[in-house]
């Protein structure tokens, strides 16, 4: 299972927009938003996708210190 993933914003502190292209057949699929996105995954993998609070270039935090349900929460604008 191979895809090309785009992020983007319409504008501004609104919420991200995805799509997934397969590499195989070049289907695509679109998401709204990425909570969206983030149960498609779930659901292709059959996996549950926890992740993290925090700036990525926090060296003092761990990937696995806190976990969300919900992925706009994560990758919100501060």
């Amino acid at each position: 299972m191979a895809y090309l993933l785009r992020i983007w914003r319409e504008r501004p502190h609104t919420a991200w927009r995805a799509s997934l292209q397969s590499a195989e057949n070049h289907e695509q699929a679109g998401f709204a938003s990425l909570t969206e996105l983030v149960g498609f995954l779930e659901g292709k993998t059959g996996e549950r996708i926890c992740l993290s609070i925090g700036p990525a270039d926090d060296p003092q935090k761990s990937e696995f210190d806190t976990e969300v349900d919900h992925a706009d929460d994560v990758f919100k604008d501060s």
